[in-house]
């Protein structure tokens, strides 16, 4: 079942004629467990949808690059095209927001090559 949500996901968001956007929020709960969540948004019909599209565990000590590279390796994976993500969204945390090497700056640099 789970495979099913996540494949149609995905095709949703490859046939979304307005692209998506993404909120990566990396967060430490009190056991100090890491962990990545990217939520994405996007239009299907005439709403507006909103979706889990990454849940993964990280060590407990993790980089912008990490995050970026997580992110990246999904998108290869299931053959996501950067330029369909408009918008890259954050709560503004250091590692999401470094001018040169933060995860908005990292994806904001991928879409610009691909």
């Amino acid at each position: 079942m789970s495979n099913f949500c996540e494949n149609e996901l995905i095709r949703l968001l490859k046939s979304s004629e307005h692209g998506f956007t993404i909120q990566p929020d990396e967060t430490t709960d009190i056991a100090e467990l890491s962990i990545l969540l990217v939520i994405v948004r996007y239009i299907h019909g005439t709403a507006a949808q909103e979706n889990m599209l990454i849940c993964k565990s990280l060590p407990t000590r993790t980089t912008a690059e990490e995050i970026f590279n997580i992110v990246n390796s999904y998108f290869k994976k299931h053959d996501i095209s950067w330029d369909l993500c408009h918008q890259v969204c954050t709560d503004r945390a250091k590692a999401m927001l470094k001018k040169l090497n933060g995860v908005v700056a990292r994806m904001t640099h991928k879409k610009i090559l691909s």
